[in-house]
């Protein structure tokens, strides 16, 4: 299951403290391709602009069949406030059987 409570970063890169310093953690707003609401789950992304972060996000939720709906920079004002009390559940993660495997 896909964890909310972290930061997430662009999976497999080596990023330095100092570097890390100049980059912005966006709200990232996602739900399940196939929703029966609206509303969003949030999960926070390292990132040095809102493209960045909207790739990264693509790349993590990808396999929870899941796509991103908005990116909300730090410092405006709907950044930080939870509207997921109506969301659909989170998926667990999709295995595809269609991928080389002889299934």
């Amino acid at each position: 299951m896909l964890d909310l409570t972290t930061t997430f970063s662009k999976p497999n890169s080596i990023v330095t403290p100092y570097l890390r310093s100049f980059m912005n953690t966006y709200m990232v707003g996602i739900r399940n391709t196939i929703a029966d609401s609206s509303a969003l789950h949030n999960m926070y992304v390292k990132a040095f602009d809102a493209d960045e972060a909207y790739a990264t996000a693509m790349e993590i939720i990808k396999p929870y069949d899941m796509i991103v709906k908005d990116v909300v920079a730090p410092g405006d004002e709907i950044y930080g406030e939870d509207n997921s009390a109506d969301a659909d559940p989170l998926p667990v993660l999709r295995i595809r059987r269609d991928v080389g495997f002889g299934f």
